[in-house]
C-alpha cells in the first residue's frame, strides 16, 4: 500500500486544495483566484490535471450551475495550455510558457465577458463610477499578475524550501502568497481561526529559528487581519517580541509567555466583556495552538531545525577542504611508499655475494701466479687441493694474513711450493683488506641512507593519515559559539570548528579590535574546555582571524645552569628545549666525550640532529638510530651521552630516553625517583640499545638531567641525594643554580669537567 500511495504528494494536494479554497473566498463574486494557484502549481511541476482540479474544486461552493460550467471551461483551457506546451516542448516559444499563459488569459477573458458580477464600492473618487465590466477587466489583469507571482513562490517552496537560501524576489513573492492565503482564512473562517493558526506558526517558527526573525514573521502575519477587518498589528508584534524573548527557554515557557500576552492584551481589548460563546471561541483560538505546540513531537521540531541549519551552512567550503586534504594525503602516502621502497632496496643490497666473488678472485689469482707452472698441478687438482686452498683463504681473510701454521694438513701434504702460496695469498689478502674497508664504508652508508629513507617514509605516512581524515561538522557548537560571542559584543561572520571533541580547534573571523582574552573566555564557556588563542592573523586593518585550541592541563617552567671545565674556553655540554606541537615539548641534554671545543661540536651536532628529527615528527626509535649511525659514520670518533624527554602537557606523560648518561631524577615533593641507564654512549656501536621508560608527572614534579661533570662531583649517589633534598624545587632555575654551586664547592672551586644541570617543573596555570 505504501508503494502504491505517495503520501507526500497526497499531503501536497490536500494543502494546495485548502489554499485554493481560501483564495476563492477572498472576493465576493467568485473571482478565479484558485486558477492562479492552479497555474502556479502546474508551473512548479505538479501534474496539470490535478492542478486544474485544485483550481476547479472551490467553484463547487458557489451553488450556481453557470459559474460551475464557466469554471470548468476555464480549467479545460488551462489544462490545454499545459498539454500543448508538453507536446511542443522542442519549440523555442514553448519554453517560455507561452501556451499556459495564453490559455490562462483566455480563461480570464471568459470571466470578464460571462461571469456574473456585483460591482464593488471603490473608495477612490476616480473609480467610483467604474462599470462592472471595467472592474472585471482590472481584476482579471490582477489575477494574471498574481498567477505569475504565485508561480515564482511555489517554485521556491517546492524546490528550495529547507534546501538552500531563497532569493530576494522569491522571499517577497512567497510572503505575498501567504498573505493572500491569510486574507482568505480571515474571510472564510473568521479572525479567531486565523489568530489560532498564526499563533501556532509563530510558536513553531521560534522553536526552529530561536532568533529575532520571529518579529518579522509576526509582522507578516499581522497583514491579513489588517487588510480584512482593520485589526491593529501591535498585538502580533507583542506576540512576536515575547516569543522571541522566551524562544531559548523551551517550548512550554514560550507557549505560557504567549498565553500571558493574549490574556493581558485581552484586558485592554475588552475580551472579558464578550458573551460566553464569543469568549470561549476567543480563548480557544489561543489555548489550542499553544497546546498543540507543546505536545508536538520533538522529532518533528528537531528535523525541521536540522534542515534549516543544514541549508544555512556553507558546505562547499568544507567539501573543498576535505577533498584537498584527501588529495594531499593520498599524494603524501604515495611519496611515503617511494621512500619505503628506497629503504627496502638499500637494505636488500648486501655484500655477501661480492665478498664471495672477492674470495674466488683471490683463489684464481693464487693459482694463476703460483700453481700454473708447478709440475704437480694435475696431481693436486685430482686430489681436490682447491678445497684446502679455499679454507686457507677463509682463515686468511678473517685474520688479515696467513702463515705456515694456517695451512691445512691436506694442502701441506700435496703442495710442494707452500712459501709461494703464502706469499701470493698474503699479497691478495692485502688488496682484500682495502676492498673490505671500502665495502664496509659503503654498507654503512647504505644503512644510514636506509634509516633516513625509513624515517622520511614514516613522517610522510603519518602526515598522510592526518591529512586524509576529513573535517567533522560541529554546526550546533558553531551556532552556540556565534550566539555567545554576539551576546558578548563580538561580531563573527565565519566560524569553523574541527578536530576531535576532546581537543577541538576553532577558527573564526571577527572585526574591530576585539579582546582576544574575551574570545577565549567565551569559547571556553561554550565548549566547557579551557581554550587559548593559538594564532592571531591580521587580514586587514579591521578584520582578523583567531585560531583557538584547547589549553593544556599543565604548563612548564625551565631552568638551566652550565659551567665549563677550568682551563677550557667553551663548555662541551649542550642542551635544548623545543616545542613539538601545542601540547608537547622536548628537552635534551648532550654531553660530548671530553671537554672543550671538540666536545662542544659533538654535543651540538647531536642536539641539532635530535631537534631536527623530532620537529619533523619522526618516530623516536628511528630518530635515535639515525643519529647514532650518523655519529658512527664519521671518520672521527664522536661519542655523546644524551638525555631526552618528550613531555605531554595534556596528561603529564613523559617519555624519557637515556643513552650512556649519568643519573637523572624526578623530584616529587619529598621523594626522589632515580633514572638510570646501562647503555653505551651514542656513536660507539652501530646497534644502539637506549634505556627508555615512561613516567607520569604530577603537578609540581621536577624532571632533572645532569651531565657527568655534576654527577661525578659528589662522592656517592647518597651525597647527591642529600644535596637534592636540601634544595627547594619550586623554582627550577634556582634548583639548577644551587646544584651547580654545590658541585663546584665539592670540586674545591675548580671544575674538573664540563657541568650542566637542566630542570623542568610542571605546574597548573591559572584558569582564565
Amino acid at each position: 500500500m505504501r508503494q502504491k500511495i505517495d503520501f507526500s504528494k497526497c499531503t501536497l494536494f490536500a494543502l494546495l486544495s485548502i489554499a485554493s479554497l481560501f483564495l476563492y473566498f477572498i472576493g465576493d463574486n467568485g473571482e478565479p483566484l484558485p486558477f492562479a494557484l492552479a497555474y502556479a502549481a502546474a508551473s512548479a511541476g505538479t501534474s496539470p490535471l490535478f492542478s486544474v482540479l485544485i483550481g476547479f474544486f472551490p467553484c463547487l461552493f458557489s451553488g450556481e450551475p453557470f459559474s460551475v460550467l464557466l469554471a470548468l471551461a476555464q480549467g479545460f483551457l488551462l489544462w490545454l495550455g499545459f498539454f500543448l506546451q508538453d507536446r511542443l516542448r522542442k519549440a523555442d516559444f514553448s519554453r517560455s510558457t507561452f501556451f499556459p499563459l495564453f490559455f490562462l488569459a483566455l480563461g480570464l477573458v471568459l470571466f470578464v465577458f460571462f461571469a456574473p458580477f456585483n460591482a464593488y464600492t471603490v473608495p477612490f473618487v476616480f473609480a467610483q463610477n467604474a462599470t462592472p465590466f471595467t472592474q472585471k477587466t482590472v481584476i482579471a489583469s490582477m489575477i494574471f499578475l498574481i498567477a505569475c507571482i504565485f508561480s515564482v513562490a511555489l517554485k521556491a517552496l517546492f524546490r528550495k524550501l529547507l534546501k538552500c537560501r531563497l532569493r530576494g524576489d522569491e522571499i517577497v513573492f512567497t510572503i505575498f502568497f501567504f498573505v493572500m492565503i491569510g486574507v482568505g482564512i480571515c474571510r472564510f473562517l473568521g479572525f479567531n481561526a486565523y489568530l489560532g493558526t498564526s499563533l501556532f506558526v509563530l510558536l513553531l517558527f521560534s522553536a526552529v529559528t530561536k532568533d529575532a526573525s520571529v518579529i518579522l514573521c509576526a509582522f507578516t502575519l499581522s497583514l491579513p487581519p489588517l487588510f480584512t477587518i482593520g485589526a491593529a498589528f501591535e498585538k502580533f508584534f507583542l506576540f512576536g517580541a515575547v516569543i522571541a524573548l522566551f524562544a531559548k527557554s523551551g517550548r512550554l515557557a514560550t507557549a505560557c509567555a504567549a498565553l500571558i500576552v493574549f490574556f493581558g492584551y485581552g484586558y485592554f481589548e475588552g475580551l472579558y466583556a464578550y458573551p460566553a460563546p464569543l469568549l470561549v471561541r476567543a480563548v480557544l483560538s489561543a489555548v489550542l495552538p499553544s497546546l498543540f505546540f507543546v505536545l508536538l513531537p520533538n522529532a518533528i521540531v528537531r528535523e525541521i531545525e536540522n534542515k534549516l541549519i543544514f541549508y544555512r551552512e556553507k558546505h562547499l567550503t568544507r567539501i573543498a577542504i576535505n577533498r584537498n586534504r584527501a588529495a594531499i594525503g593520498e599524494k603524501l602516502f604515495e611519496i611515503s611508499a617511494v621512500f619505503r621502497e628506497i629503504q627496502s632496496t638499500f637494505s636488500a643490497l648486501g655484500d655477501q655475494d661480492a665478498d664471495n666473488g672477492a674470495k674466488e678472485y683471490i683463489r684464481n689469482s693464487v693459482i694463476d701466479t703460483t700453481c700454473q707452472r708447478c709440475p704437480n698441478r694435475n696431481h693436486c687438482r685430482s686430489k681436490n687441493a682447491e678445497e684446502y686452498l679455499d679454507r686457507l683463504i677463509e682463515v686468511g681473510c678473517l685474520k688479515g694474513k696467513t702463515s705456515l701454521i694456517d695451512i691445512p694438513r691436506g694442502l701441506g701434504e700435496l703442495c710442494i711450493n707452500q712459501s709461494g702460496i703464502l706469499y701470493a695469498l698474503n699479497r691478495q689478502i692485502g688488496e682484500y683488506k682495502r676492498y673490505r674497508l671500502e665495502a664496509e664504508n659503503a654498507a654503512a652508508g647504505r644503512n644510514l641512507l636506509a634509516t633516513q629513507a625509513l624515517g622520511v617514509s614514516e613522517i610522510l605516512k603519518n602526515l598522510a593519515l592526518e591529512q586524509s581524515e576529513p573535517l567533522r561538522l560541529y554546526t550546533d557548537r558553531e551556532r552556540a559559539l556565534s550566539a555567545a560571542l554576539m551576546n558578548a559584543g563580538i561580531v563573527c561572520n565565519e566560524i569553523l570548528v574541527y578536530g576531535d571533541e576532546e581537543s577541538p580547534t576553532l577558527s573564526l573571523i571577527t572585526y574591530g579590535k576585539a579582546d582576544v582574552i574575551k574570545i577565549a573566555a567565551v569559547a571556553s564557556h561554550v565548549f566547557r574546555l579551557e581554550m587559548i588563542i593559538s594564532e592571531r592573523l591580521s587580514l586587514n586593518d579591521e578584520k582578523f582571524c583567531c585560531i583557538l585550541r584547547r589549553k593544556p592541563h599543565f604548563d612548564a617552567a625551565f631552568g638551566v645552569a652550565s659551567h665549563k671545565k677550568t682551563g677550557e674556553t667553551v663548555c662541551g655540554d649542550t642542551h635544548s628545549v623545543i616545542k613539538i606541537n601545542e601540547r608537547k615539548f622536548m628537552v635534551a641534554l648532550s654531553d660530548g666525550m671530553g671537554s672543550g671545543e671538540y666536545a662542544r661540536r659533538v654535543s651540538e651536532s647531536t642536539i641539532s640532529l635530535l631537534e631536527s628529527f623530532y620537529r619533523a615528527k619522526m618516530p623516536s626509535p628511528l630518530v635515535l638510530t639515525a643519529v647514532n649511525r650518523l655519529l658512527t659514520f664519521h671518520k672521527e670518533e664522536r661519542f655523546a651521552c644524551v638525555d631526552i624527554a618528550v613531555v605531554d602537557l595534556g596528561d603529564g606523560i613523559a617519555d624519557v630516553v637515556k643513552i650512556g648518561s649519568p643519573l637523572g631524577f624526578i623530584l616529587s615533593g619529598n621523594t626522589v625517583k632515580v633514572l638510570e641507564t646501562h647503555s653505551l654512549p651514542m656513536g660507539i656501536l652501530d646497534a644502539l640499545r637506549p634505556d627508555t621508560a615512561q613516567y607520569q608527572l604530577q603537578e609540581n614534579d621536577v624532571l632533572l638531567f645532569l651531565s657527568d661533570g655534576i654527577a661525578d662531583a659528589f662522592g656517592s649517589s647518597s651525597d647527591l641525594y642529600e644535596v637534592l633534598r636540601s634544595i627547594p624545587t619550586s623554582n627550577p632555575q634556582e634548583l639548577a643554580d644551587c646544584l651547580l654551586e654545590s658541585a663546584l664547592h665539592a670540586y674545591g672551586g675548580k671544575a674538573k669537567d664540563d657541568m650542566t644541570a637542566l630542570a623542568v617543573r610542571l605546574f597548573k596555570p591559572l584558569a582564565a
